[in-house]
């Protein structure tokens, strides 16, 4: 078996691929990962081939720009960016398609679809959060509309069926020109029917996203996805110092794609100062930060989660699902403060297992943070983080994933033999 991973993202998105290509890597598969050309050496630390699904700069442009964390902003923005490229990405996965290759792909890849139909290559979707799996019985927290989660169905069906409009309008002039070149009928829904029929990976457990009764039949949870982009990297030992020498500090982190989080961060100051705690701000963007910092508070580009986390009091983030994994797993509290895309849906799921909050509406400010955090960072919270924490390592996320794929393989093959 040949696996092609395709998606786009920030590391959040990235890495699950990478992990799970190192599992088939290990069991004896090829696998080229397809991603923004910045995750190269990524890939070739791990021995993948390589091939580049945007530039560096394109990738920039999208995460870079103001609007992206705008929660009523960012789709039409995201679907401008995407449409531009399906043609060259439909070139690119074409080329990779052969009898034993099996497309992975984040749905938002449209042109991984496209391959697929084509060419009759297999193709399985990766979903990293239930945010991203339709249904009326549980509605997903759309930012901007919080309500529509408990309204009655037939009202979010309404809305879905917005949804589905506004994404024709944004996305089907390119997709079905495209398509009519290939001999393929035109599709409309795109949004409502970009989810492989093949096979659906959700990389996370069923306590954390319950599956409900009107979701698709092919879909299969995993458990969460744990990997932080280099298996086995230790801290550096700075920020292993700063976390050894003193009460542990509370780490806040938004994300590697939020490339104008000035504010969060003074709001981030503001909060330690309030509470006595020591802190870790993580930004690869260092000019959002005052020049200096307070000695009680350290700064650094990047570190591995799985690592960092067991050494602090609390983590507070943008509730990206990768964040959140890693915090549960570590037994410590978290604090949510969504901007957009499933973060608030991530931060309700986390206040329901008792194990965090999430800020809702209303001005931001460091007293908000540090009165939640004050209200987290008790026994009762700890205990309850604790005891779920013991429910990881349960299931290996990647091992049952590439199982899915070898048999959705060994199907096919059984299939083209009989």
């Amino acid at each position: 078996m040949h696996a092609v991973l395709v998606s786009v993202g920030t590391d959040g998105d990235i890495f699950p691929y990478v992990g799970l290509g190192a599992a088939l890597q290990t069991r004896g598969h090829s696998v080229t990962l397809v991603a923004s050309e910045h995750y190269e050496p990524l890939a070739t630390r791990h021995g993948f081939a390589f091939a580049s699904l945007v530039s560096a700069a394109e990738n920039r442009e999208l995460f870079e720009h103001p609007d992206f964390w705008n929660p009523l902003k960012t789709a039409p923005l995201m679907a401008r960016w995407g449409v531009r490229f399906i043609r060259r990405q439909y070139d690119l996965l074409s080329k990779l398609a052969a009898p034993e290759t099996v497309l992975v792909a984040n749905p938002g890849v449209l042109a991984a679809a496209l391959v697929h139909e084509k060419f009759g290559v297999l193709m399985a979707n990766l979903i990293l959060q239930p945010w991203m799996i339709p249904s009326s019985i549980a509605p997903p927290i759309i930012p901007g509309f919080s309500f529509l989660s408990r309204a009655p169905r037939p009202v979010w069906k309404l809305f879905a069926r917005g949804l589905d409009v506004v994404g024709d309008i944004l996305m089907g002039r390119e997709l079905n020109g495209l398509r009519a070149e290939l001999g393929l009928k035109p599709v409309r829904r795109i949004l409502s029917n970009w989810l492989s029929r093949q096979l659906v990976i959700g990389m996370f457990p069923d306590w954390f996203g319950p599956p409900q009764a009107d979701w698709p039949a092919q879909i299969r949870l995993t458990g969460f996805p744990m990997f932080d982009g280099v298996s086995d990297q230790a801290l550096a030992l700075e920020i292993l110092k700063f976390c050894e020498t003193g009460p542990p500090p509370v780490a806040f982190t938004f994300g590697t794609g939020m490339a104008h989080p000035a504010g969060l961060f003074q709001e981030a100051l503001e909060a330690c100062a309030i509470l006595g705690r020591r802190g870790i701000l993580l930004t690869k963007y260092r000019n959002q930060l005052p020049d200096a910092l307070p000695p009680t508070v350290l700064h650094c580009n990047f570190a591995p989660f799985q690592r960092l986390f067991p050494h602090c009091a609390a983590v507070v983030h943008h509730g990206g699902i990768g964040t959140v994994a890693k915090a549960l797993a570590a037994g410590i509290p978290q604090l949510i403060h969504p901007q957009c895309f499933d973060q608030i849906d991530n931060g309700m799921r986390i206040k329901r297992l008792g194990t965090g909050d999430c800020l809702g509406a209303g001005p931001s400010s460091g007293k908000r943070i540090a009165t939640a955090l004050t209200v987290l960072m008790t026994e009762e919270v700890r205990t309850r983080c604790r005891a779920l924490s013991t429910r990881f390592g349960e299931v290996d996320a990647f091992a049952t994933s590439a199982g899915l794929l070898e048999r959705l393989a060994a199907d096919r093959a059984t299939t083209s033999s009989a």
